[in-house]
């Protein structure tokens, strides 16, 4: 019973430890992140600050690691994510960390003489564990973007109404607009005024945004620059619709609340439970972690609750 509370104890500290050490990483990073993208790429501003400042242990052991997969081909999917989490890691660097986070799980399991399924499930574990703080942290900074949109709307309007041309709006965003949607619109001012296409511009920005809100927003922004119209009023209709839209979606969290909190407790139900009877009485949960029939079990109630949780997910996933 013990030994069990020590472990339980050792892994949590561990897993606390290695979250927080991440989040604060990530927080330097974005303020890095927004300099590079207006005067210059993300590996030279990189560059340039490992020879003022040394780096942490922790970062140089990651970028020693990043070198051996320089010049990899990472897929779009891990790309794009780093980008709409507002992170400046390079793909390489950010693998070096998911490889170093299911070691080291993996090794501690190992050295607490854990049963050999389990150290396998610590290194797949630990490899997942730094993309799902990565997801977490995009996820969170899309859920700003629609209430800043419609007050980004409704500056526009109001600043167009007063004389301003349309790339001076978008300017005053930029400025006055905090993180996600504010820097977004000053690189869109500065490409524009490099000479890029305005379609190209706003591409980029739902590209680093994904959000239908501001997607629809653009398109329309382009489709009256291209027929005509009155701008301020189109960007008020829009901010009155963006509005009722958000609206409408928090209605709906708050309906299927319940729903999400039930999958939550119905998904961990069974893995505390293990856990549980693994502490109190190993003996009887021995057979589940050392028996071939045991272990296939448990892959399969492992899978079926997997298969449940997506499936209450499918059901609460409702477009509006």
């Amino acid at each position: 019973m013990e030994k069990g509370v020590w472990i339980l104890g050792v892994f949590i500290l561990t897993t606390s430890i290695f979250y927080i050490v991440i989040s604060v990483m990530m927080k330097k990073r974005q303020v890095q992140k927004r300099i590079d993208r207006f005067f210059g790429t993300a590996s030279s501003r990189q560059s340039e600050k490992a020879e003022v400042k040394k780096d942490p242990t922790l970062e140089r052991i990651s970028m020693a690691i990043a070198k051996i997969f320089k010049g990899v081909q990472f897929s779009k999917k891990t790309n794009a994510l780093l980008l709409q989490a507002g992170s400046s890691m390079p793909p390489e660097q950010f693998l070096a960390y998911r490889l170093m986070s299911a070691l080291s799980l993996s090794l501690l399991l190992f050295l607490l003489q854990q049963h050999w399924v389990l150290v396998v499930m610590g290194l797949v574990v630990g490899f997942l564990l730094p993309k799902l703080i990565m997801a977490r942290r995009r996820k969170k900074r899309l859920q700003a973007l629609p209430l800043q949109l419609i007050d980004a709307l409704g500056m526009m309007a109001n600043s167009m109404r007063a004389g301003f041309s349309f790339m001076q709006v978008m300017q005053l965003v930029g400025k006055e607009m905090p993180s996600p949607i504010g820097p977004e619109f000053q690189r869109a001012v500065r490409d524009a005024g490099l000479g890029v296409p305005l379609e190209k511009v706003f591409e980029d920005m739902v590209f680093s945004l994904p959000n239908k809100e501001l997607e629809v927003a653009l398109e329309a922004i382009i489709a009256q620059r291209r027929s005509g119209g009155n701008l301020a009023e189109l960007l008020e209709t829009m901010e009155d619709t963006i509005r009722g839209r958000v609206r409408i979606m928090g209605e709906l969290n708050t309906l299927t609340s319940q729903g999400k909190l039930s999958s939550l407790v119905i998904t961990m139900l069974p893995i505390g439970l293990g856990f549980y009877l693994y502490v109190v009485d190993p003996k009887y949960f021995g057979p589940l972690i050392h028996e071939p029939m045991g272990i296939a079990m448990l892959a399969l109630a492992g899978f079926l609750v997997l298969l449940g949780w997506f499936a209450i997910q499918k059901i609460l996933r409702i477009e509006v």
